[in-house]
């Protein structure tokens, strides 16, 4: 799947049960593409790591981590920002500056793809979420090698 993605640094395979009480903790229910993607990569970087975003090039660092063991695993990473992130948001990667890339449930189907940039919610929650895509995969088909 996704042949053009190599995954580096990723974690022991996460099982379903893990998964599953991640859900039930957050009340969703994750894509079935991310949940292949992140049973084999749990906490992996992506190669190429690159995605536009309204006309600037952005950065998928790495898949948050479903190990509690991990510093920074998705519930911890949820946690410390869950009072500056609008309803139905949950982060699911980050960029290495702080911004999450987030799955957007807040239209009671599948969920889309937002980046939430940390740096804009002090001014407006609303303004700090913008819409990538419509799927996980869809997201990783826009990956791609930095642009020089």
């Amino acid at each position: 799947m996704y042949s053009n993605i190599r995954w580096i640094c990723e974690n022991d395979k996460v099982e379903s049960m893990v998964i599953l009480k991640v859900e039930s903790q957050f009340g969703i229910t994750f894509p079935k593409d991310f949940v292949e993607c992140i049973t084999r990569n749990d906490g992996g970087y992506p190669k190429p790591d690159r995605f536009i975003l309204n006309g600037n090039e952005e950065v998928f660092n790495n898949l948050l981590s479903f190990d509690e063991e991990d510093s920074g695993n998705i519930i911890e990473s949820y946690n410390d920002v869950n009072d500056r992130l609008p309803k139905k948001i949950i982060p699911f990667a980050e960029d290495p500056f702080g911004n999450l890339i987030c799955f957007d449930y807040s239209n009671n189907g599948q969920p889309n793809i937002v980046f939430w940039e940390h740096e804009k919610v002090f001014t407006n929650k609303k303004l700090a979420i913008s819409y990538v895509c419509d799927t996980f995969t869809s997201l990783l088909l826009m990956l791609h090698e930095a642009k020089e």
